[in-house]
């Protein structure tokens, strides 16, 4: 065995120890401090998460969502200026704080991986956001690829009972629809960038389980305010859904209509599986505030988008997916990276995670390390705080 493998396992196992006696030492040390207050006076009590009472989460939900964020492959510019990195993809850091801030916790999907990473990182999420870009799809090895594993593998979750939502944004959406159709690109041209839109709400979209629970304000304001950021060259319209049979498989919710006056379909859910698709950017509207671009940053803006967020991160809380133990989730999230603030640089982004090609070994046992360490302390804080509130019952 390789002395970096022998490194890693130990600093694991040196972690999950550290966790277990720090929360140990965390009961021990409220039951003191407790018992001290009380004069003295011993009682039987144990750890209660508020989330874990019923009158609090009525709903029995799952309270701690995890999304898994699919990168993509990086852009030219990234490469221009970046050029002494090997960034090979990357999220919009819009796209994180849009799940962020409904109440999710964000991990990256990585590209260029075998169909059985897949398989492991889809057991241990709740739900799947594939984000907007300009990437294609017959790249392989990329985005493309990776979604069609994820699109497949959430089907078969769904079949087996098993509650996997998946939300697409613009690109993500093209490719959910691309996949539906067996893989065949039945885009046509469109001409809506930087364009701000209500959406023209199709007959019967209030029955939706996407539209449903919208208030008449969420509602009146999509349908009346130029509230939709759209970033699109690409589109598919109704004739392409009803020549396809592509009506079999996703209910069309809204449309609108690009600057040259062709109509596009806006929004679509499938009719059986939590896949939600929509052709505009949400996520602009909250956290992308690059000058120029015709992202409507109003209230009204905000309420409407924020709903979209608030509706998939809900639907998250369906899914009870877990990661094994608590250090191997502290190691996936997207808490591990920083974001660059590529919209100083003139980037569409103001600020992007740009990832190298793989976490190395070496990378991943210094993080580990890392955190090992944070905990160690931990429980030697802890320790002395027993000390103290010990010594303080004896005075």
């Amino acid at each position: 065995m390789r002395l970096s493998a022998i490194f890693s396992d130990a600093i694991s196992s040196t972690s999950v120890t550290a966790t277990t006696v720090l929360a140990a030492l965390s009961i021990l040390s409220v039951s003191n401090l407790s018992a001290a207050r009380s004069g003295g006076r011993q009682f039987a009590g144990r750890y209660f998460d508020i989330n874990d009472d019923v009158t609090v989460n009525v709903n029995a939900e799952n309270t701690r969502p995890i999304i898994g964020i699919l990168t993509q492959e990086v852009s030219n510019f990234v490469r221009r200026h970046y050029p002494d990195k090997e960034y090979n993809s990357y999220i919009a850091a819009s796209y994180v704080k849009f799940i962020e801030g409904a109440g999710g916790r964000v991990v990256p999907i990585w590209i260029d991986r075998e169909k059985e990473y897949y398989e492991d990182i889809m057991s241990k999420i709740n739900g799947v956001l594939m984000p907007g870009g300009a990437t294609y799809f017959n790249q392989s090895h990329g985005y493309a690829d990776a979604g069609h594993h994820l699109y497949d593998i959430a089907i078969k979750m769904n079949k087996r009972g098993i509650y996997m939502p998946i939300w697409g944004t613009c690109l993500g959406y093209e490719l959910l629809v691309y996949l539906s159709a067996n893989a065949t690109d039945l885009r046509t041209d469109c001409s809506s960038s930087a364009q701000a839109l209500p959406l023209e709400f199709e007959k019967g979209y209030k029955e939706s389980r996407l539209f449903a629970p919208a208030s008449d304000e969420v509602v009146q304001i999509f349908s009346t305010y130029n509230v939709t950021a759209n970033f699109h060259i690409f589109c598919f319209t109704k004739e392409t859904f009803a020549d396809h049979g592509l009506n079999n498989t996703w209910n069309v919710l809204s449309v609108n209509h690009d600057w040259n006056g062709a109509e596009f379909i806006s929004t679509v859910e499938h009719v059986k599986y939590p896949f939600y698709g929509v052709q505009f950017h949400p996520e602009k509207v909250l956290y992308e505030f690059i000058p120029n671009r015709n992202i409507t940053h109003t209230s009204q803006a905000v309420i409407g988008s924020q709903y979209f967020a608030d509706f998939f991160v809900n639907e998250a809380r369906k899914n009870r997916n877990n990661f094994a133990n608590r250090t191997e989730e502290i190691n996936e999230l997207i808490y591990n990276y920083q974001p660059e603030y590529t919209g100083a640089l003139g980037s569409a982004f103001v600020q992007q995670y740009l990832f190298e090609a793989r976490v190395t070994t070496s990378t991943r046992s210094a993080g580990t390390a890392s955190t090992a360490g944070a905990i160690l302390t931990h429980c030697l804080l802890a320790l002395i705080t027993l000390f103290i509130l010990g010594a303080w019952r004896r005075v």
